[in-house]
């Protein structure tokens, strides 16, 4: 009964996470502190013997390991932004590139991750989708 529900569908998973850190723009901008949200969207059409998505837990732990790597950090200080401007845009692009990376390695033939979103605040974000050439 199960297959048959699932059966020729995908399913769309999104999980989010939260962390605080400061940045600065340089090179003249000042340090100031986010409360960021971050949201990782996964797609599969694997299900277990329940209905849950294949590697749920799993892909949550992926995104918390991701995000705690910022938690309560200045991220300037932090490869790549130590180089490379701490944008919004930028922790966006290396989170992806880090989640993608992990999936393939720990996660081989699991969820596919296809965008993730940073929020600053409430009401700003910016959404990396997957491309051609993500990973």
């Amino acid at each position: 009964m199960q297959r048959g529900l699932t059966s020729g569908l995908r399913f769309e998973l999104a999980l989010d996470s939260f962390f605080g850190a400061s940045h600065a723009v340089r090179p003249n901008g000042e340090k100031h502190t986010h409360s960021y949200r971050v949201q990782a969207v996964f797609v599969t059409d694997a299900v277990d013997e329940n209905g849950m998505i294949a590697g749920f837990r799993e892909v949550k732990a992926l995104l918390e390991r991701e995000a705690k790597k910022y938690a309560n950090r200045f991220l300037n200080e932090i490869p790549p932004f130590d180089v490379v401007q701490p944008t919004g845009e930028n922790v966006a692009a290396v989170m992806f590139r880090n989640l993608a990376a992990a999936l393939l390695e720990e996660m081989p033939g699991g969820p596919e991750l296809v965008a993730v979103t940073l929020w600053e605040n409430p009401t700003i974000a910016v959404r990396v989708i997957a491309g051609r050439a993500a990973a």
